[in-house]
Protein backbone atom coordinates (compact mmCIF):
# COMPACT_ATOMS: atom_id res chain seq x y z
CA UNK A 1 0.00 0.00 0.00
CA UNK A 2 2.80 2.73 0.98
CA UNK A 3 4.35 1.38 -2.64
CA UNK A 4 1.01 2.97 -4.20
CA UNK A 5 0.65 5.49 -1.90
CA UNK A 6 4.44 6.57 -3.14
CA UNK A 7 3.82 5.93 -6.89
CA UNK A 8 0.61 8.12 -7.13
CA UNK A 9 2.84 11.02 -5.13
CA UNK A 10 0.57 11.36 -2.28
CA UNK A 11 3.35 10.17 -0.02
CA UNK A 12 6.45 11.82 1.15
CA UNK A 13 9.30 9.61 2.71
CA UNK A 14 12.19 10.89 4.99
CA UNK A 15 15.32 9.20 5.50
CA UNK A 16 16.34 5.58 4.73
CA UNK A 17 15.65 2.23 6.34
CA UNK A 18 14.11 1.22 9.38
CA UNK A 19 13.91 4.92 10.21
CA UNK A 20 12.28 6.38 7.64
CA UNK A 21 9.49 8.63 8.00
CA UNK A 22 6.26 8.57 5.98
CA UNK A 23 4.06 11.59 5.76
CA UNK A 24 0.81 11.91 3.59
CA UNK A 25 1.55 15.11 1.24
CA UNK A 26 -1.63 15.05 -0.84
CA UNK A 27 -4.72 13.90 1.55
CA UNK A 28 -7.65 15.42 -0.60
CA UNK A 29 -6.92 12.95 -3.70
CA UNK A 30 -6.35 9.87 -1.22
CA UNK A 31 -9.63 10.87 0.38
CA UNK A 32 -11.28 11.23 -3.48
CA UNK A 33 -10.15 8.24 -4.15
CA UNK A 34 -11.10 6.27 -1.49
CA UNK A 35 -14.14 7.78 -1.60
CA UNK A 36 -14.84 6.11 -5.37
CA UNK A 37 -13.84 2.62 -4.45
CA UNK A 38 -16.70 2.25 -1.44
CA UNK A 39 -19.06 3.73 -4.18
CA UNK A 40 -18.46 0.17 -5.88
CA UNK A 41 -19.11 -1.83 -2.85
CA UNK A 42 -22.13 -2.28 -1.29
CA UNK A 43 -22.89 -0.25 2.11
CA UNK A 44 -23.29 -2.23 5.15
CA UNK A 45 -26.28 -3.66 6.44
CA UNK A 46 -28.38 -1.03 8.33
CA UNK A 47 -30.56 -2.80 11.05
CA UNK A 48 -33.65 0.03 11.66
CA UNK A 49 -35.39 0.74 14.27
CA UNK A 50 -37.66 3.09 15.78
CA UNK A 51 -37.56 4.31 19.88
CA UNK A 52 -40.67 5.70 20.53
CA UNK A 53 -40.92 8.93 22.65
CA UNK A 54 -37.61 9.76 21.68
CA UNK A 55 -37.41 13.36 20.51
CA UNK A 56 -34.49 14.28 17.83
CA UNK A 57 -32.08 16.19 19.46
CA UNK A 58 -32.02 13.88 22.94
CA UNK A 59 -32.12 10.26 20.94
CA UNK A 60 -28.34 10.64 19.94
CA UNK A 61 -27.32 11.39 23.64
CA UNK A 62 -29.82 8.37 25.25
CA UNK A 63 -28.64 5.95 22.51
CA UNK A 64 -25.07 6.70 23.30
CA UNK A 65 -25.68 6.67 27.25
CA UNK A 66 -27.57 2.75 27.25
CA UNK A 67 -24.56 1.47 24.71
CA UNK A 68 -22.36 2.49 27.42
CA UNK A 69 -24.18 1.31 30.12
CA UNK A 70 -24.55 -1.89 27.95
CA UNK A 71 -20.68 -2.08 27.84
CA UNK A 72 -21.44 -1.88 23.72
CA UNK A 73 -18.55 -0.78 21.85
CA UNK A 74 -20.02 1.77 19.38
CA UNK A 75 -19.62 5.29 17.56
CA UNK A 76 -22.28 7.23 16.11
CA UNK A 77 -21.76 8.15 12.64
CA UNK A 78 -23.86 9.81 9.69
CA UNK A 79 -25.32 13.00 10.46
CA UNK A 80 -25.65 12.71 14.40
CA UNK A 81 -22.14 12.51 14.43
CA UNK A 82 -21.35 15.21 11.75
CA UNK A 83 -23.23 18.21 13.77
CA UNK A 84 -21.33 17.57 16.63
CA UNK A 85 -17.92 18.08 14.90
CA UNK A 86 -19.64 20.61 12.33
CA UNK A 87 -23.11 21.31 12.60
CA UNK A 88 -25.20 21.83 9.22
CA UNK A 89 -28.54 20.49 9.23
CA UNK A 90 -31.50 21.90 11.52
CA UNK A 91 -32.41 18.45 12.50
CA UNK A 92 -31.62 15.36 12.79
CA UNK A 93 -33.84 12.36 12.29
CA UNK A 94 -32.12 9.49 12.99
CA UNK A 95 -28.78 8.40 15.02
CA UNK A 96 -26.64 5.77 12.96
CA UNK A 97 -24.44 3.95 14.95
CA UNK A 98 -21.28 1.63 14.08
CA UNK A 99 -21.96 -1.00 16.74
CA UNK A 100 -20.35 -4.63 17.57
CA UNK A 101 -23.99 -6.74 17.71
CA UNK A 102 -24.27 -9.25 20.11
CA UNK A 103 -26.06 -9.85 23.23
CA UNK A 104 -25.03 -6.77 25.04
CA UNK A 105 -26.39 -4.88 22.11
CA UNK A 106 -29.65 -6.58 21.84
CA UNK A 107 -29.94 -5.79 25.60
CA UNK A 108 -29.33 -2.06 24.92
CA UNK A 109 -32.01 -2.14 22.52
CA UNK A 110 -34.45 -3.36 24.47
CA UNK A 111 -33.98 -0.64 27.24
CA UNK A 112 -34.47 1.77 24.91
CA UNK A 113 -37.69 -0.18 23.92
CA UNK A 114 -36.72 -0.17 20.15
CA UNK A 115 -38.39 -2.30 17.43
CA UNK A 116 -37.54 -3.36 14.70
CA UNK A 117 -38.91 -1.19 11.32
CA UNK A 118 -38.70 -1.13 7.27
CA UNK A 119 -40.03 2.49 7.63
CA UNK A 120 -39.78 5.57 9.91
CA UNK A 121 -36.60 4.08 11.74
CA UNK A 122 -34.69 7.01 13.77
CA UNK A 123 -32.30 4.36 15.13
CA UNK A 124 -30.10 2.70 12.45
CA UNK A 125 -27.44 0.29 13.72
CA UNK A 126 -24.35 -0.08 11.34
CA UNK A 127 -22.80 -3.97 12.00
CA UNK A 128 -19.06 -3.67 13.30
CA UNK A 129 -17.02 -6.78 11.91
CA UNK A 130 -14.41 -6.24 14.29
CA UNK A 131 -13.86 -3.60 17.34
CA UNK A 132 -10.50 -3.06 14.35
CA UNK A 133 -13.54 -0.76 13.02
CA UNK A 134 -13.91 1.74 15.97
CA UNK A 135 -10.07 1.77 16.72
CA UNK A 136 -10.16 5.76 15.34
CA UNK A 137 -13.44 6.69 17.68
CA UNK A 138 -13.24 9.51 19.49
CA UNK A 139 -15.39 10.52 22.71
CA UNK A 140 -16.33 14.10 22.74
CA UNK A 141 -19.08 15.54 24.70
CA UNK A 142 -19.76 12.24 26.27
CA UNK A 143 -20.17 10.59 23.21
CA UNK A 144 -18.13 8.02 20.96
CA UNK A 145 -17.95 9.33 17.83
CA UNK A 146 -16.87 8.16 14.22
CA UNK A 147 -13.22 9.15 13.11
CA UNK A 148 -13.91 12.40 10.61
CA UNK A 149 -12.83 10.21 7.63
CA UNK A 150 -15.41 7.54 8.27
CA UNK A 151 -18.46 9.69 8.92
CA UNK A 152 -17.63 11.85 5.49
CA UNK A 153 -17.60 8.39 3.88
CA UNK A 154 -20.71 7.03 5.68
CA UNK A 155 -22.30 10.16 4.80
CA UNK A 156 -21.62 9.72 0.90
CA UNK A 157 -23.39 6.59 0.84
CA UNK A 158 -26.74 7.41 3.59
CA UNK A 159 -29.57 9.18 1.43
CA UNK A 160 -31.51 12.16 1.23
CA UNK A 161 -29.31 15.23 2.75
CA UNK A 162 -26.65 13.52 3.74
CA UNK A 163 -24.26 13.83 0.23
CA UNK A 164 -25.23 17.91 0.46
CA UNK A 165 -24.03 17.04 4.59
CA UNK A 166 -21.06 15.35 3.41
CA UNK A 167 -19.48 18.34 1.09
CA UNK A 168 -20.47 20.68 4.50
CA UNK A 169 -18.53 18.43 6.95
CA UNK A 170 -15.85 17.98 4.16
CA UNK A 171 -14.75 21.16 3.96
CA UNK A 172 -15.59 22.43 7.62
CA UNK A 173 -14.96 19.07 9.67
CA UNK A 174 -11.92 17.72 7.63
CA UNK A 175 -10.70 21.02 6.02
CA UNK A 176 -9.39 18.86 2.44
Amino acid sequence: MLSELERFDWLEVRGQGPSNERYLREPAPLLDAWAKQLATIRPPILRRYYVPGAKSETLTARVGHVLDVHGVQHAISHEAAAQRYAPFLSNVSQVRVRALIGANADAAIGDLEASVVNDGANLGLIDAKSSNELLARKQIEGLWLDSPIQIYLDLLHGEGRSKETAEHFRKEGIGF
